[in-house]
């Protein structure tokens, strides 16, 4: 299967590179020339026409010199007609087509010479260029203006051009430097020096509805280039984006399977729940970061404050994030491939202990609760010689039937399993790739590109494979001088597949707690129940199939010089499509007898069942806006900009699902006997916005922007539905006045910046939360809607509407930030220092507390207030050394925190719950108990147990226990009144909140050779573990147990320096009793989640100019990379610090990968 796919997508990318050349031949060939010369050099005709068509110019001899002028008027014509008209008049010169090429020669040249006179041409120039400092150049672009011609330096500097005209004029760049334009003259051997782009200054930032120079921002922005995202080995450009922009906040998304998307967030908490994801939109099309191809990406700029994100209204309170894609341009089409292939592995898979280890644990954890064991010396004895040599050991020697049943938590079996080691591969295959053409000509521009990422899963038996398609194409077109079209057309599929059939985080649950004395095999080598391979292998299928397809055509005129009005309409259409087959596992006994097996945790039915979900979603947004700018005096600069956006999604789901299947290899939701269920949900909303602008500069030294929007939303009743949010923003560019004139080669931007406004946020509240809703219930079995109210039938009926506050309206996110931008030392050094608050007010909480004879649950009313204080900053250093190397160095560091500033909870009681607030708490604290050690003695046991410890446990301490604090001294360990003024011995011991997120990043290069790499990191989070949390503690409820080779170091009397107090093991029903005495959250065992994680590294090679341009190559760069390559942390060594908020519980989830990849990327 998986050689067909390559063998098909090597196909499908052969066979659009094939139609893309063509397309691109004939293209130049059929583009109409227009033309309107009178008594104009033949030389300037000529390069008109190759700007219209494509085609390059060779001159041969000096033809030029012997033409007369031409009067030519054509409109939409050939290339061959313009140019017969351009020559009928000519004596002495001729022309020919070749190929892409116009050559241009003195009429008397014999055409049987020709093929030999074009190696002798005009001018064949060479050159070298320098930096300021007199060293070589290499990379940079020569192009002769007005052609397609064109060459690439050496790594000496060095270029050659060979059939220039000797009067043209060459165009030299390359980044970072000022771009020059240098007059031939005659000249055949030149050489030119670039100068520094004093901190590029001209650079312009996209922004909301349009684009600044950054020199002119006063709004707080970041941009992450394109470039930074290329050869990165990830699924989709969420996973890129970490630790390329300060504030952006990017974290796991609940999961880490393949294709998983993460979750972005700008500068930390933005309201109490959890609505405060950043707006995303591509290219002006609303949509996710997860549907778009990392190698299409130009640019993206980070809105963070106010000023910057305002003109977004109802959809952007916590930033924007605006990605760019790269475009066509004016130019010859180019064509550009790229590929990666790679190897993933986990990054992080704990360490087992053996089964030897295993039961001795486990019994001391069993006799601590209940005094028994439940493995005997002799099974210890037969552990112990498996582990010394398993060869001809019985694994089953206490096999009680056929099929070895109910033995997962037992001590039966005698095996040395490491299930996890058992259950993952060293390594699983992934890959990209991409191929992409642009360009057009003057008047027409594309930018085409589809893209292909395959991923499969880590685990050995399951079959988990992630693909995904993009399609992308960027077209622009000038009808007329004052009309112009675009059209921006996205799709992407996605498919997922996994066996788990809706037991994925329970597989990860049940991985953990497998006991490693059960063998996985039974004794005629067939997988056994208790492996999980039978479910894995069943046939069972979870099937997700997402398509996106997003379009956006738009409109764009300009009547009169300077003002532009612009209309678009994006459309999304998003479907997903789930299938779920749920089959039994198929287990075989001593006598080779199959049996279906189920598990009731897996919810498999034991004759099959299916599911399937379907759920569509229909996004529409037209944009309407018009803008305006003009200078006076040339100092004065003014802009202006109206708007009326308005939003349309509407969004519906159906679910049915059948159990007892016909024929489970033709799954249906018609061919079952059992019960069916089917489910329909259909919801829909909407928003319109009126907006505006104004910017003023004077000398891009004083800076004004004023931001309005007024937005209505339909989640309000009509009364509460509108709301106005304005703007303001200042900018003072010090640099530019007088007095810094001696320092302008030293300090070429010193700007500093401010910003205050509002923004309504309306995701807080409920599609229908200001109106009376009532539900259908549908009663069924205990726990699906209620008992049956008849034998055989089912009965329905509309449940009263709940109480409703039709008074909810906005929540208002007021925005205040000052920062400062600077670049200095000849552009060497440069970065920016911000300081802001977010105060989002007016939050949904809690009503006033009723009595509870109302009988409801109270509405929730905007009465709620969170305050966010945070700085960032970045710093970034590059420079050339005189021997030619280049390197950069960036940093980026910034923080946050968040407090409650209103909330209806007038007691504050329970503070220390997980989502209980009141006026002061800190977004994330953690409240637990302090403890001095563990217990080592009975005299300090019984010290202990004068305590009244009650509401822990009604158990006496014992040696080896956790001695918590008394800290109140009331002769008391409780959380006194669960109130703030009286949490007994409890106090705050951390904060789960990730604090100090920082990057830092350097790359160097030499002679076409380059080394990056990115290092990403937390500097202070804490992670403290509870009662149940066994991955951490080991012990826990008799089927729960799970023991890693950390878990070994506990308490014993030879052990009395042990890190983990005494394990106790007993029946779900009483283990809260013993385990309340040591898993209590206390700071002895709060853990630092800090961490450092070199996220990508990159070496790579560009093949030399004059070695690819034999091939008719323009580019070549072969490159291996890493991600995720290593990690330093004190956080407990079973847990990653970047999933321990995910999955079923801290660490039971698909772990992260590492990756390892080669890629080659080629342009054509």
């Amino acid at each position: 299967m998986k050689r067909k796919l390559l063998l098909t997508m090597k196909l499908t990318v052969l066979l659009l590179m094939s139609c893309l050349l063509q397309v691109s031949a004939a293209g130049f060939a059929q583009n109409k020339i227009t033309l309107s010369q009178k008594n104009a050099p033949l030389r300037k005709v000529l390069n008109e026409i190759s700007k219209q068509s494509g085609f390059d110019l060779i001159f041969v001899s000096d033809a030029l010199k012997l033409a007369k002028p031409v009067d030519i008027q054509v409109k939409a014509v050939s290339l061959e007609e313009a140019l017969k008209l351009c020559f009928k008049d000519q004596p002495l010169v001729g022309y020919s087509i070749e190929g892409q090429s116009v050559i241009v020669k003195d009429k008397k040249i014999n055409p049987v010479l020709l093929s030999q006179q074009i190696g002798q041409l005009v001018v064949e120039i060479k050159g070298t260029v320098l930096d300021e400092t007199g060293q070589a150049v290499p990379g940079a672009t020569v192009k002769v203006k007005g052609t397609g011609q064109g060459a690439v330096t050496d790594t000496n500097g060095q270029f050659l051009l060979k059939g220039v005209e000797e009067h043209a004029t060459l165009v030299v760049s390359y980044l970072g430097y000022i771009s020059q334009e240098v007059k031939l003259n005659g000249q055949k051997q030149i050489t030119v020096k670039l100068l520094v782009d004093l901190g590029l200054l001209n650079e312009v930032v996209v922004v909301g509805y349009g684009v600044q120079k950054k020199v002119n921002l006063t709004g707080a922005v970041s941009v992450v280039k394109g470039d930074e995202l290329e050869n990165r080995p990830v699924a989709n450009a969420t996973q890129s984006l970490q630790g390329l922009a300060p504030g952006l906040n990017v974290s796991v998304a609940g999961n880490t399977k393949p294709g998983q998307s993460f979750n972005v967030n700008i500068r930390g908490a933005g309201n109490l729940s959890q609505s405060d994801g950043a707006f995303v939109l591509v290219d002006g099309m609303a949509m996710s970061l997860s549907d778009v191809n990392p190698n299409d990406i130009e640019s993206i700029s980070v809105l963070k404050d106010a000023a910057a994100s305002a003109i977004y209204g109802a959809r952007a309170p916590y930033g924007v994030i605006l990605v760019t894609t790269k475009k066509g341009a004016a130019d010859r089409t180019s064509i550009s491939y790229s590929a990666n292939v790679g190897l993933t592995s986990p990054l992080l898979l704990p360490q087992m202990a053996n089964s030897y280890d295993f039961a001795k644990f486990f019994n001391s954890a069993t006799f601590n609760a209940t005094g028994s064991k439940q493995y005997s010396d002799e099974k210890l004895a037969l552990l112990q010689q498996y582990i010394n040599n398993p060869t001809g050991m019985n694994i089953f020697p206490e096999a009680n039937d056929n099929y070895y049943s109910n033995w997962e938590n037992t001590a039966n079996g005698v095996a040395n399993t490491d299930w996890f080691a058992f259950h993952y591969k060293l390594f699983a295959v992934r890959q990209s790739h991409n191929v992409s053409a642009s360009g057009g000509n003057k008047n027409t521009q594309f930018y085409v590109s589809g893209a292909y990422y395959n991923e499969g899963g880590s685990l050995r038996y399951a079959d988990i494979n992630f693909d995904r398609y993009n399609l992308n194409a960027n077209i622009s077109t000038q009808l007329a001088s004052w009309v112009k079209l675009k059209l921006n057309t996205k799709f992407t599929q996605s498919t997922y597949k996994s066996p788990f059939s809706g037991f994925e985080d329970l597989f990860f649950h049940n991985l953990a707690r497998m006991r490693p004395n059960i063998s996985p095999y039974d004794l005629n080598g067939n997988f056994s129940e208790m492996s999980n391979v039978p479910y894995l292998q069943s046939g069972s299928s979870d099937v997700t199939k997402e398509r996106t397809l997003a379009i956006l055509p738009g409109l764009e005129l300009e009547p009169v010089k300077n003002w532009k009005i612009m209309a678009d309409f994006n459309l999304l259409n998003k479907n997903i499509n789930e299938d779920i087959l749920k089959l039994p596992g198929q287990i075989y006994g001593i006598d080779g007898t199959p049996k279906f097996v189920n598990r009731s945790e897996y919810n498999i039915p034991l004759q099959g069942g299916y599911e399937r979900h379907v759920r569509g979603t229909n996004y529409f947004s037209p944009n309407v806006y018009t803008s305006y700018n003009f200078t006076l005096n040339e100092d004065h600069n003014f802009s202006a900009m109206l708007g009326f956006q308005q939003e349309l999604n509407e969004y519906n789901r159906l679910t049915s699902s059948v159990q007892d299947l016909i024929s489970p290899g033709r799954p249906g939701l018609s061919l079952a006997t059992g019960n069916q269920t089917t489910t329909e949900e259909r919801t829909h909303w909407g928003t319109q916005g009126f907006f505006g602008r104004f910017n003023y500069n004077y000398k891009s030294k004083y800076l004004v922007e004023i931001n309005g929007r007024y937005d209505g939303s339909s989640r309000f009743a009509s009364d509460s539905r509108w709301g106005f949010f304005p703007s303001f923003s200042l900018g003072y560019n010090i640099a530019q006045e007088k007095f810094m004139e001696p320092l302008k080669e030293q300090i070429s931007l010193l700007k500093l910046r401010g910003s205050y406004g509002f923004l309504g946020n309306q995701s807080g509240a409920g599609l229908y939360a200001y109106a009376q809703t009532m539900n259908i219930v549908v009663p069924g079995p205990s726990g699906a809607g209620g008992p049956w109210y008849y034998q055989n039938g089912r009965e329905g009926y509309i449940k009263a509407p709940d109480p409703f506050n039709p008074e909810i309206t906005w929540e208002k996110v007021q925005n205040g930030n000052i920062g400062l931008d600077f670049e200095a030392l000849k552009g060497h050094l440069s970065g920016s220092i911000d300081v802001y608050q977010r105060s989002t007010k007016d939050m949904l909480g809690p009503s006033l507390d009723v009595a509870d004879m109302f009988g409801g649950i109270p509405p929730k009313s905007n009465n709620a207030n969170l305050r966010t204080r945070g700085w960032e900053l970045s710093l970034n250093w590059r420079d050339k050394l005189d021997n030619g190397i280049q390197y950069s160095l960036g940093v980026m560091l910034s923080d946050n925190k968040s407090v409650v500033t209103k909330y209806q909870n007038p007691t504050k009681s329970d503070p220390g719950g997980e989502k209980s607030w009141y006026e002061g708490k800190q977004v994330g604290e953690i409240w637990g108990y302090r403890a001095s050690g563990l217990i080592q003695t009975a005299e300090e046991a019984a010290a202990f147990n004068k305590l009244n410890h009650s509401f822990l446990s009604p158990v006496n301490w014992v040696p080896g226990d956790v001695n918590y604090l008394d800290l109140n001294v009331d002769g008391k360990i409780n959380n006194g009144a669960n109130v703030l003024g009286d949490m007994g011995d409890k106090t705050i011991i951390g904060n789960s909140t990730p604090r100090y997120a920082y990057s830092f990043n350097g790359s160097i290069q030499w002679k076409g050779i380059s080394v990056s790499a990115l290092f990403q990191g937390i500097g202070k989070r804490d992670y403290a573990p509870g009662s149940g949390d066994v991955y951490f503690w080991g012990a826990g409820a008799l089927a729960q147990v799970t023991v890693f080779k950390q878990h070994l170091d506990y308490w014993t009397p030879e052990n009395t320096g042990a890190y983990y107090p005494n394990p106790y093991a007993a029946p779900a029903g009483s283990i809260g009793t013993f385990t309340s005495k040591t898993q209590q959250v206390v700071d002895r065992y709060v853990q630092n989640a800090a961490y450092l994680r070199l996220k990508n590294a990159t070496i790579s090679y560009s093949l030399p100019e004059q070695w690819i341009k034999k091939v008719k190559l323009s580019k070549v760069n072969v490159f291996v990379t890493g991600e995720n390559l290593f990690t330093i942390t004190k956080l407990a060594k079973m847990l990653d610090p970047e999933t321990i908020s995910g999955g079923y519980a801290p660490g039971k989830i698909y772990p992260l990968s590492r990756v390892y990849a080669m890629g080659v990327n080629v342009g054509f």
